[in-house]
């Protein structure tokens, strides 16, 4: 064998082994890739153990439960204020959709349990469409409308009224807030 044959076949050998390191390189790259986006993905799941819980987070109302995802549709149920909500499975038209197949409004869902240790002199009353009594012509007369004693929508639209004009929540129901605002505690 001559000396070029012999620089030839190492040369040729040479090649083969770096295309053939260039591949592997390639390989272990791309198994790197693999696992980094499979751990990354891993990482964005949560184990169905791990679910957030919710809970109702009014200004003292009651929340309501609802069959559909729509302000139309008929109100089944109430859940009262900080009470702990079935699993949300969803959110659809601004609605969480619950395990039991219901709806509840997202805007008054917190994961955050509200507290009620500063609810102060005032306390949990709340006077809502369909309440009656001395406390409601209160509102009523410190509002301007007929002092009637019955909460009913004129009252309910005019609490809601002065809750948006004070930068309170506007659902129309008196709670501890919109009494301290009106100066009625």
């Amino acid at each position: 064998m001559n000396s070029s044959a012999v620089s030839q076949n190492q040369t040729s050998g040479q090649v083969r082994f770096q295309l053939n390191l260039m591949k592997s390189f390639k390989s272990a790259l791309l198994g790197l890739a693999s696992f980094a986006v499979l751990l990354t993905a891993m990482s964005y799941t949560k184990p169905a153990a791990a679910a957030q819980r919710h809970y109702a987070r009014t200004n003292g109302a009651c929340l309501q439960v609802r069959t559909s995802p729509s302000i139309y549709a008929p109100v089944v149920g109430c859940v009262r204020n900080g009470a702990p909500l079935a699993r949300v499975l969803r959110y659809q038209n601004g609605f969480a959709k619950l395990a039991t197949g219901r709806f509840v409004s997202a805007n008054w869902i917190s994961t955050r349990r509200p507290s009620t240790s500063n609810l102060g002199i005032g306390g949990t009353v709340t006077l809502s469409y369909g309440s009656r009594g001395s406390a409601v012509s209160a509102v009523q007369r410190y509002l301007g409308v007929p002092a009637t004693g019955y909460y009913g929508m004129q009252t309910r639209d005019a609490v809601r009224n002065f809750q948006y004009a004070n930068g309170l929540t506007a659902d129309g129901v008196v709670g501890f807030s919109t009494r301290r605002a009106m100066g009625l505690l």
